[in-house]
């Protein structure tokens, strides 16, 4: 199985986890999908079947690669060119802390975006899992999130989800 697929598979048991919790019904990882159909079909004891499109999205560019081991980063030269940036006014000492401050907000919408103006089958769920090294408050967050978004034709009827990267924390933007 190639490493996206693994990813796809992992991101949709945790979010069944919590999903299932939340929703207080029980959903199961059945099959992987290939394109053009969602990348992920669950099942129910009751034959009812839920799709689940996952895509990933990062705090900064270069998180998603770092957290598969793939990159040293934040390596010492980029956060002494962030120390240099805060030195010189031009960025925050908190940015790094908050991937909300940097781009997650900016590369969540548009990976939402994108997706919202495919086709997919009814009972579909667009989950995004969030990979940047420290989670933020969601609930501070959606509001703004659900704003930058084009909702006028929305394909996913069972929801558009947040799932943490660690996949303990899902929140639900629409």
């Amino acid at each position: 199985m190639s490493e996206k697929k693994q990813i796809e598979k992992a991101t949709a048991e945790g979010f069944l986890n919590l999903y299932n919790g939340m929703m207080g019904i029980s959903y199961y990882f059945d099959k992987l999908l290939e394109p053009p159909d969602p990348d992920v079909q669950c099942v129910d004891s009751d034959g009812n079947i839920l799709y689940l499109e996952i895509t990933m999205t990062e705090g900064q560019h270069g998180d998603i690669k770092a957290l598969l081991g793939r990159l040293d980063y934040p390596n010492i030269e980029s956060l002494r060119a962030h120390r240099a940036k805060v030195e010189a006014g031009k960025a925050s000492s908190l940015e790094r802390g908050n991937c909300l401050q940097g781009n997650l907000s900016a590369m969540l919408v548009g990976r939402i975006q994108a997706k919202l103006n495919k086709n997919y089958s009814r009972n579909t769920a667009l989950v995004v899992r969030a990979m940047c090294p420290a989670d933020p408050d969601w609930d501070l967050e959606v509001d703004d999130i659900k704003a930058q978004l084009d909702l006028s034709r929305n394909p996913f009827d069972k929801g558009i989800w947040i799932l943490s990267r660690c996949k303990d924390i899902l929140f639900r933007v629409v």
